[in-house]
């Protein structure tokens, strides 16, 4: 818990006092950004969010015991707040950015504790290799990880800021979607070990080309310590071009072309999972659908072996783990197979997570209801007639697409030879749901993908609610 004192705390946000008129110092306790969960002395952060501004909540804040509060100066109006002066013993701190302040308030607070610190970045697995190297560290260190896909520029120092005396390991997950926000949270993180898992469209709306999104994940290596440890896929080209330049060691993963730590002897089994050999010595069974997630179990084995995990503690780690929510979560709804995937969307994923459906074994049919794939920019219809190739290619028998921009996907189908009736487009969720009712039937797999706003799992939580699920 943070514990500064108010003239410190202006030091380290580089802010000005409100009032201005002399003070007596005093000490803050803790901090929030959510007015609901002050407390007494808590320090309350005025963030500008996407749908909620902090701001507005001052008084409430203050009410519940806040002792001091954090505000941008342009949201001050006639240079007042009636509830906060130099009589109220409640005080404020003026900043130019608050989201800013809250970042430098962490990166404070982080340079207090001797704890080694993982960050991990990428357009694809960041969340599920974050939860498979927090899993295999614990069986060593005492572990603190980011909650859920807390990557962002509030999310990372919020997790920093739980840090305690007795954490050990803190596992981070960085996410952008514009150039410079990896770089300001790695610079606040400062980890001793980074590792990126892949590159491949997303954010294209933003980030304008693939050149540019890899530019930015390197932010993350850009802006490491000298000192600190690389991990790198060996089989991702803007990655594998990257460890050739790289003056630091570099430790890889993959399963294609020569590596640190590498998978051989895969094989798949009925259930659709994955069991691999690591370096040929440590056979791993995963308990996770889709090829990819190797890759993911890989940069885990890595990470843990660089840290000095124990192999036989590695293999029970990754062995046990499950998928997290919304990412192939498995379930069988009254004999029919249901492949959970919507947490999020880009081309790449898109294309594995159709892999994963053709490799399953079912004696009924695979359908595939695919939503759209969100901020690709100009080229959105072309990635989604791509998806609809790939559709083709992996032998689906009935696609379903939800919204506008999947109508790309339907025609990539029917432009390679996918039967035109088998084909069933929406734009709401009902209608799409009743008429997958009259499809299914005990023996089908059925795979739900689309970008998180299309919010795909309302539908798969409807077919729920209608059988006895078995898991």
């Amino acid at each position: 818990m943070i514990e500064p004192k108010y003239k410190q705390l202006l030091d380290i946000v580089k802010g000005k006092p409100f009032p201005e008129r002399p003070f007596a110092d005093f000490r803050i306790k803790g901090l929030s950004i959510d007015s609901r969960t002050i407390e007494p002395q808590n320090l309350f952060i005025a963030i500008i969010g996407e749908q909620f501004d902090g701001h507005d909540f001052i008084k409430q804040a203050i009410d519940k015991g806040a002792s001091c509060v954090v505000i941008s100066e342009n949201r001050l109006k006639n240079k007042e707040i009636p509830y906060i002066s130099s009589t109220s013993g409640k005080r404020a701190v003026l900043v130019k950015d608050t989201r800013t302040a809250l970042q430098d308030i962490a990166k404070w607070y982080r340079d207090k504790f001797n704890v080694k610190i993982v960050a991990i970045t990428g357009t694809n697995g960041k969340t599920t290799t974050k939860e498979m190297i927090a899993e295999v560290l614990s069986k060593k260190y005492k572990v603190l990880r980011s909650e859920k896909s807390f990557n962002n520029q509030i999310g990372v120092p919020l997790t920093v800021l739980k840090i305690t005396p007795e954490t050990e390991v803190l596992v981070l997950e960085l996410g952008m979607n514009q150039p410079g926000e990896i770089e300001v949270l790695t610079r606040m993180a400062n980890p001793d070990l980074g590792l990126i898992t892949n590159i491949s469209p997303a954010h294209l709306e933003f980030m304008g080309s693939l050149e540019k999104i890899a530019q930015a994940k390197f932010e993350l290596l850009d802006n490491m310590d000298e000192k600190g440890n690389i991990v790198l896929n060996a089989d991702d080209p803007w990655l594998s071009k990257r460890a050739k330049t790289e003056k630091r060691k570099v430790y890889t993963f993959g399963l294609e072309k020569e590596a640190d730590f590498a998978a051989s002897n895969i094989v798949q089994n009925g259930n659709g999972f994955f069991s691999f050999s690591a370096n040929g010595t440590v056979p791993i069974s995963l308990k996770l659908l889709g090829k990819h997630n190797i890759y993911n179990a890989l940069a885990a084995f890595s990470v843990g072996s660089i840290l000095k995990v124990e192999n036989e503690k590695i293999k029970e780690a990754l062995e046990d783990y499950t998928p997290v929510q919304l990412r192939m979560e498995l379930s069988e709804v009254d004999g029919i197979k249901i492949l959970n995937d919507s947490y999020n969307a880009n081309p790449t994923s898109m294309g594995m997570a159709l892999e994963t459906l053709k490799g399953m074994k079912t004696s009924g049919n695979k359908v595939a209801v695919l939503g759209d794939m969100l901020e690709l920019g100009e080229k959105s219809l072309e990635f989604h007639k791509k998806i609809g190739e790939k559709v083709k290619e992996c032998e689906i028998d009935y696609l379903f697409t939800f919204g506008v921009l999947s109508s790309g996907i339907a025609q990539g189908a029917k432009d390679n030879g996918f039967e035109k009736k088998n084909i069933f487009s929406f734009q709401d969720k009902k209608s799409l749901l009743e008429k997958l009712l009259e499809i299914l039937k005990p023996g089908d797999v059925v795979l739900f993908k689309g970008s998180r706003k299309m919010g795909l799992e309302e539908i798969v939580d409807g077919l729920k609610k209608l059988y006895p699920v078995k898991s």
